[in-house]
């Protein structure tokens, strides 16, 4: 009966945390929204004027021992092609440049560039910068991949960063580290849903464009939302990131041929939605372009460790089980898949053929088992998995790569999780709860080992359920059911089902031999800016022992400590000191007019906004908004414009005593 009860709650707790509720609305053409999106209380500034016109800062990612991709993104003045240089050294100042090269970027891309930047030495911190329009970005810090054998590596490791949720605290923290070898992003970087439908809202941060996103347009926005964000944009400018996405950048529980959180009939084609999300993702992330819009692939950090980054949501997946109950009779089946059977025998190879004394595997959902869920009434002592978007919905894959692990005799291999919004560490066994098949207390058994980052700021139990009973379910979930006598998870050995944080993975040799250690690191608050954090709990697993065990101690950072990059971008000599600019028009479209024009304002403080367009001749055409007492934020439009005559006109934008004009065209 507790059993039942138990999952009972957590199925309810599954529908809010893990699948989200979605209640479909449409934006009128010709409406706006008047709700701003408020920086917050200490984080004054919407947008930074002093980065103009990179206002989305600098990243970078993918690097190889000769190459890494830079990115950043114009925001330009007048519709058009913009010239971009851009420069890579070996100092902060950008002073001993060693690559530079110019590239265009133009409406097509959103304004995004990206560049290989190649003929780089292995193993080493750059420093590069971007100039446009008489400007200079932000300058960034990244590094390329060793081909020697490194004594020491260290990751931060993330997920889940919903804007609405709250701030991004654990960002910031991320970009203070000096000793980073990179950040590993694994996935829900942005969220598709509506301002107000998914998990927590408990700060004033909602949604733009204020509906689900669907359009092309629609994920353009958000990402450009969600990278203003001052934190987010720090850890970019400061470290190298390696990003998969999972399902959110999406649509909820996304597989092949659709999702949870898609509906054909009002949505339209999964695969045109597929398509504007994979753009708008290769577009905004510092990941390398490929023809297929691929994400899984290899990172080698010399013969230490490989890093082997998976698609367990897009590429090969098919369709979640959604009731356990046919999940009985079908989850075995050949036809089932998670990675499809290409990715599967490309990840095999991976393995097999890596000469690195750890194997990182880097993917989206948990790969070992979660036994929470139904009791099975043909066997009273074990339960039936409720969570079915995860690796337990597709047991026969799961068991072919544990098999193979085994059978190859692969050692030392690590999987890093997150999706769950929760912080976990595991032995990796084939079949837990089958008697002899594991020894919790020396390991025997265990081919692998796992961690799972906890969100950074995505709903947990505690955000999803009162406090007391989500106490109650963090010490159940790892702890024998009382009454029963019964640990359901004896090969999980740390949960944290209730904070928020990130994860520092740490490879070296201790003094007692070789060892990757997790630290799970917390901060105390997302609904607040704070500088603080603490680490929760440590874990690790020696070389060749496939266990894992309570470490005495924190892992300690680097003996070097590399120079951070500066924090205001360079000054152009000749160029115009920034204005004090209370209005920044973001984006808009389509130019020449179609059916309606949609454009994305952000506004420092507040006053009036006007948005009117007038004729070639100065005449006023439409008033499209006039509110005396628009707050500072961020404001979506889209105005109808299939009736006007073909012409030119001129749109004007009236915010808080700053005026923004556009030359548009209808045909």
């Amino acid at each position: 009966m507790k059993r039942v009860v138990l999952a009972t709650v957590l199925l309810s707790l599954c529908i809010g945390a893990v699948q989200g509720q979605l209640v479909p609305t449409d934006q009128p053409s010709g409406s706006v929204e008047l709700r701003s999106v408020r920086a917050g209380k200490t984080q004054d500034l919407v947008f930074d004027p002093r980065l103009r016109p990179f206002y989305h800062g600098v990243a970078s990612g993918d690097p190889l021992t000769d190459r890494v991709i830079i990115w950043t993104r114009v925001t330009p003045e007048t519709e058009g092609p913009v010239q971009v240089r851009w420069k890579v050294a070996t100092d902060p100042r950008l002073a001993n440049v060693v690559r530079s090269g110019q590239v265009e970027t133009s409406a097509n891309r959103d304004y995004t560039v990206k560049v290989d930047v190649d003929g780089l030495e292995a193993g080493r911190v750059y420093y590069y910068g971007f100039e446009a329009l008489g400007a200079a970005s932000l300058t960034g810090r990244t590094r390329t991949l060793p081909t020697t054998d490194p004594d020491h590596l260290r990751f931060a490791v993330v997920s889940c960063n919903n804007y609405e949720a709250g701030y991004y605290n654990a960002f910031s923290r991320i970009a203070e580290r000096n000793d980073l070898d990179a950040v590993i992003h694994l996935g829900d970087y942005i969220y598709e849903y509506e301002p107000g439908r998914y998990g927590s809202n408990q700060v004033d941060r909602p949604h733009e464009p204020k509906k689900e996103v669907i359009s092309l347009e629609d994920y353009r926005t958000r990402y450009s939302l969600y990278r203003l964000d001052t934190s987010l944009m720090r850890a970019h400018q400061q470290q190298v990131f390696i990003n998969i996405w999972d399902d959110h950048e999406s649509a909820n529980d996304s597989w092949m041929g659709g999702a949870q959180n898609h509906q054909p009939d009002t949505e339209g084609p999964w695969n045109e939605r597929l398509q504007n999300s994979k753009q708008a993702y290769f577009e905004w992330i510092p990941i390398r372009d490929n023809a297929q819009r691929q994400i899984y692939r290899r990172f080698s950090f010399g013969r230490l460790a490989d890093l082997i980054m998976l698609d367990t949501r897009i590429e090969g997946r098919t369709e979640q089980p959604t009731d356990i109950r046919a999940a009985e009779f079908e989850a075995d089946g050949p036809e089932r898949a998670l990675l499809g059977r290409t990715q599967e025998q490309w990840f095999l190879d991976a393995l097999a053929q890596s000469q690195a004394r750890w194997k990182l595997i880097g993917n989206q959902v948990i790969f070992s088992e979660l036994n929470v869920g139904f009791a099975n009434p043909a066997n009273p002592d074990s339960v039936e998995n409720i969570f079915l978007d995860i690796w337990d919905g597709y047991p026969a894959e799961r068991r072919r790569v544990m098999n193979f692990i085994r059978s190859q005799n692969i050692d030392n291999v690590v999987f890093l999780s997150g999706d769950f919004h929760c912080a976990f560490g595991f032995d990796v066994v084939t079949e837990v709860l089958r008697p002899g098949s594991y020894d919790p207390e020396t390991g025997a058994g265990s081919v692998a080992v796992e961690f799972a980052t906890p969100s950074i700021t995505s709903a947990n139990f505690d955000e999803n359920l009162p406090a007391p009973l989500a106490q109650q379910f963090n010490f159940l979930i790892n702890n024998p059911i009382p009454g029963l006598g019964i640990n359901f998870n004896p090969h999980m050995k740390y949960t944290n089902l209730l904070q928020h944080g990130y994860l520092i993975l740490d490879l070296k040799d201790d003094g007692n031999g070789e060892r990757v250690q997790a630290d799970w690191i917390f901060v105390p608050s997302i609904l607040e800016l704070t500088n603080e954090q603490a680490v929760a709990a440590s874990w690790q697993s020696r070389a060749r022992s496939q266990r894992l065990t309570q470490a005495a101690a924190p892992s300690t950072p680097k003996t070097r400590q590399d120079t951070p990059a500066p924090l205001d971008p360079p000054i152009i000599t000749g160029r115009k000191a920034a204005a004090d600019e209370a209005a920044l028009l973001l984006s808009y479209g389509p130019n020449p007019l179609a059916d309606e024009l949609a454009l994305n304002v952000a506004l420092n403080r507040g006053g009036t906004l006007r948005i009117q367009l007038f004729d070639a001749q100065g005449r006023l055409v439409r008033t499209w908004l006039d509110n005396p007492q628009a707050g500072s934020g961020f404001y979506r439009g889209r105005f109808a414009t299939a009736d006007l005559p073909a012409g030119s006109y001129v749109l004007r934008i009236d915010a808080a005593g700053q005026v923004i004009s556009r030359k548009l065209a209808k045909f």
